[in-house]
């Protein structure tokens, strides 16, 4: 007998190099942990008579998706940032909003990004951001998701960033608070939540800091046996920081200090030649690429693709945030990644489906450390799972023989709304399509009143800074 026992299920474990399908599978769980798997008829006879018995016919059952790059504190900003020029977005879209946006604010819109991304399968995420201790307490751990956070260090105050075109005014006494939050963060809250929190470091990026800094805080990570998770080489307005203030690239720079290694969690890294693709490749660093998010900001491809080709270890896939991607859910994130790519390379062979769900699952996993606990469907791993009902119009036929179609059809058909069942460390947090682990609609109330109080006052300024996206709205296109 089991706290839970799934059968009769299509059993994508993502043991061994491709899915580890088992037709027909079963798996059973006690406490936090699963501790079978394995065809139903040879799991029957122990835990047909578990406390809670679910049959999975007709449903795939996975690991939950690992989101390894998110900034859930956007998430009421959605759709207020984007159709714009990438040397406006940070700056002209995006800054007007960012001053009246409230710790009480980032907590509604983090329960918002966390019921968004749960409700389409995710389990784990990669959050960097501000507050982030709050956010874990108010959000995260009531919420039973994983999270693995960091509060990111910079020098940006208010008055760092007047002109793109010019250097940023580094204020070294916030830089030091923020060090000093992050620090506090890592001992606080790390292993919170009945482990399923745990706490990294996050230089924000080698344009918003000194070298002197960003070196500190990776020696800190690397002292207390952490990772650091870095916004590298994401845009043109970086390239112009790093060109005025280090006459070189990002990747060189950061090479250039021994920054670049296996400890080090580099998101986007679309502003790069092919050359510093295998360079962040061969130094072992871990890639989050957000796709979709960079698409829509940028209007570049990253390197997804390329960076494994050229001999890249980790990598995974994040959401970003709501203004500029897709939103928080990795299924349509998968989709975006793949067809993205392919197009990229004019190779419809690149990223095929089978990859695209270890890179959302047990890939993920291992880019942001948490590889050992969580990402596949094995004994003595931590029962992070999601179940995914394959009858709908749009998913069906379901087809095993010559080629199992399950893992093509979740990558590129699903939607998010197949996904009935979410199990984090062997609690339900989504049961029957619902959350149960947050009050759905109270979520998006608390959402769209921060979200209408951060507008309002924020409006004047945002038609102010007149970007490509104020100036359709003075147009009457919006």
């Amino acid at each position: 007998m089991a706290d839970i026992y799934i059968k009769n299920g299509f059993l994508l474990t993502m043991r061994g190099e491709g899915l580890g399908t088992i037709e027909d599978g079963a798996l059973a769980v006690e406490g936090q942990d699963i501790v079978a798997v394995g065809k139903t008829h040879e799991l029957d006879k122990k835990y047909g008579n578990s406390k809670r018995v679910i049959d999975a016919k007709s449903k795939a059952i996975l690991p939950g998706f690992v989101d390894v790059h998110i900034h859930t504190g956007h998430t009421i900003i959605r759709g207020e940032a984007q159709d714009v020029p990438e040397i406006e977005w940070m700056l002209k879209a995006m800054a007007p909003f960012g001053k009246y946006i409230t710790p009480q604010h980032s907590i509604a819109a983090g329960a918002l990004g966390v019921l968004e991304g749960v409700k389409s399968g995710v389990t784990t995420y990669g959050e960097i951001g501000i507050n982030e201790g709050q956010v874990a307490e108010k959000v995260f751990i009531p919420s039973g998701v994983r999270a693995n956070i960091a509060d990111t260090v910079n020098e940006i105050g208010p008055n760092s960033r007047p002109d793109a075109n010019k250097l940023y005014i580094f204020d070294t006494s916030l830089g030091e608070q923020k060090m000093k939050a992050a620090i506090d963060l890592v001992e606080r809250w790390d292993g919170a939540g009945d482990g399923r929190i745990s706490c990294i470091f996050s230089p924000h990026g080698a344009d918003m800091m000194s070298k002197d800094l960003l070196l500190r805080v990776k020696e800190e990570a690397v002292k207390r046996g952490k990772l650091s998770h870095i916004h590298v080489a994401q845009g043109g307005r970086e390239a112009i920081q790093i060109k005025l203030r280090h006459h070189t690239t990002t990747i060189k720079y950061l090479d250039s200090l021994g920054f670049l290694d296996d400890k080090v969690i580099a998101a986007h890294c679309h502003q790069t030649t092919d050359d510093e693709v295998s360079i962040i490749a061969e130094r072992g660093v871990r890639y989050a690429s957000c796709p979709a998010s960079i698409a829509l900001i940028d209007g570049i491809v990253p390197p997804l693709a390329l960076f494994l080709q050229r001999g890249g270890r980790y990598a995974g896939l994040g959401s970003d945030q709501a203004p500029g991607s897709t939103g928080h859910n990795m299924l349509v994130g998968m989709k975006m990644a793949a067809l993205l790519n392919k197009v990229r390379h004019r190779d419809p062979t690149v990223l095929p489906a089978w990859q695209m769900l270890r890179i959302a699952t047990i890939e993920g996993a291992n880019t942001i450390g948490l590889g050992n606990k969580i990402g596949s469907l094995e004994k003595g791993k931590k029962a992070d799972l999601i179940i995914m009902d394959l009858k709908a119009p749009h998913m069906v036929p379901t087809i095993t023989r010559p080629v199992r179609n399950v893992a093509p059809n979740i990558v590129y058909y699903s939607r998010g709304d197949e996904v009935e069942t979410v199990i984090v460390n062997g609690r339900f947090v989504v049961d029957g399509r619902r959350c149960v682990t947050l009050d759905e609609k109270e979520v998006m109330k608390k959402a769209q009143a921060a979200a209408d109080e951060v507008t309002a006052r924020a409006a004047d300024d945002f038609m102010a800074a007149d970007s490509y996206l104020a100036k359709a709205v003075k147009r009457g296109l919006l």
